[in-house]
């Protein structure tokens, strides 16, 4: 495919790219194009995609990333929000037989459609200022795939993988790594992105469990009991039980403990009380 479409893994390159299709990145929407090919090429290794998968890529961008995908994978469907980027793309792409491009926004997005039949795969340099919200939504436990490969921000990475009795560890953390086994692959200098971002990045894998990490009886209430609880997380849980509306006859954790100690075991015993 190099010999088919213009390279874009050097800085230098895709400023002139940009200029000459009249391009100019949106802070707006957390355009920061990936131009490292060195890194393109690690994130997809990591990600495990082989000739039989089916991927959904998230803000393709310049199409840096899908043109990799295109060539390693059976099926890529790319979801850009930028209707300057996706017409772009239906122009660089033209005749590609397997990429589906669709101008639409992620966090809008009806993911049941793309995501199953099993297995599907998800890679992107997320958008930051969305890329959290994205990645909750993936992994609800009936519609997550069965991994994910992102670039994100440090701190998001830093969330994920946080444990519990730390400042990090929030709702983010339960949410994610109920659904997935996470680990940070490496982190990426700003000088891989055009523009450099201001904060920091990573890369990080995410492999669906084979199984959750607790039983539960319901995950609907497990999902609204963290969210509310983390809205009130110096509190303690009698407390937030208590403004929660639910009464709890034995309690499986002490409840004089505050929602950032929880394992997700400890989690799932208090969701099942509830």
């Amino acid at each position: 495919m190099e010999d088919i479409f213009p390279c874009l893994t050097r800085a230098r390159e895709v400023r002139q790219y940009l200029s000459d299709i009249g391009f100019s990145p949106s802070k707006s929407m957390g355009q920061n194009f990936l131009v490292d090919g060195n890194m393109r090429d690690l994130i997809l290794d990591a990600s495990g995609v082989g000739a039989e998968d089916r991927v959904v890529e998230v803000g393709p961008g310049l199409g840096v990333m899908t043109e990799g995908l295109m060539a390693r994978a059976k099926e890529v469907t790319a979801i850009e929000l930028d209707h300057r980027l996706a017409e772009h793309l239906q122009t660089r792409f033209a005749g590609v037989e397997n990429l589906t491009l669709v101008n639409q926004d992620a966090t809008k997005t009806e993911w049941a459609p793309l995501l199953r039949p099993d297995p599907v795969r998800v890679i992107s340099n997320l958008p930051y200022s969305v890329g959290s919200r994205i990645l909750y939504d993936l992994a609800d436990p009936q519609l997550a795939p069965v991994s994910i490969t992102v670039m994100l921000q440090s701190d998001v990475a830093d969330r994920m993988l946080a444990a519990p009795s730390t400042e990090m560890y929030g709702l983010l953390t339960v949410r994610m790594r109920w659904a997935f086994e996470i680990s940070r692959v490496r982190n990426v200098p700003g000088n891989c992105f055009l523009p450099p971002p201001r904060v920091g990045s990573s890369v990080v894998h995410l492999e669906r469990r084979a199984e959750a990490p607790a039983e539960v009886k319901d995950f609907a209430t497990l999902e609204k009991l963290t969210r509310f609880a983390f809205t009130k997380r110096r509190k303690q849980l009698r407390s937030i039980l208590k403004s929660f509306g639910a009464e709890v006859n034995e309690w499986p954790v002490d409840p004089t403990r505050r929602p950032e100690t929880l394992t997700l075991e400890e989690w799932a015993a208090l969701s099942n009380q509830v």
